[in-house]
Order: structure tokens, then sequence, then C-alpha cells
């Protein structure tokens, strides 16, 4: 019997389409707590990028959409 051992960089969501996007959604059980370590970060789920779009306080989650517009930082 194999011991399971848990990716830490790994985080669970719900993908979707719709508004012409793809969606994921993120469940934050400690609300804002969750949010934040994540609302800075782009996602990589199937070969695509998501960014932070916002979340919903009521049901503690957070939402991400597709984006391919990203920046390089250069530094100086």
């Amino acid at each position: 019997m194999e011991n399971a051992t848990i990716a830490k960089n790994l985080i669970p969501v719900r993908h979707s389409e719709r508004d012409g996007f793809d969606w994921l959604t993120v469940d934050c059980p400690d609300g804002w707590d969750d949010v934040k370590k994540i609302c800075k970060k782009v996602l990589a789920y199937n070969g695509k990028n998501y960014v932070f779009r916002g979340w919903n306080s009521d049901r503690n989650e957070a939402f991400f959409h597709a984006s391919t517009e990203f920046a390089r930082i250069v530094a100086k």
C-alpha cells in the first residue's frame, strides 16, 4: 500500500464557461484570509492562465478568468 502525498501548489477549482470567458471558481472557507493568499497570483489550468476577478464573501468563493494579457517585470 502506497502513501498519498499532498501537492502544495495545487488548488481545487470548478471550471465553467460563461459570457465568452473560461472561469475558475475557488472555494475559500476562511473568507478573505484564503482569498488574500491567491488574489495576486496567476493560476494555470489546462494550459491556460487565469487572473483574479473578484470574490463573493457570502459564498466564500474567489473567481478567476482566462487571460492572455501579461506584463514582464524588468529590473534596471
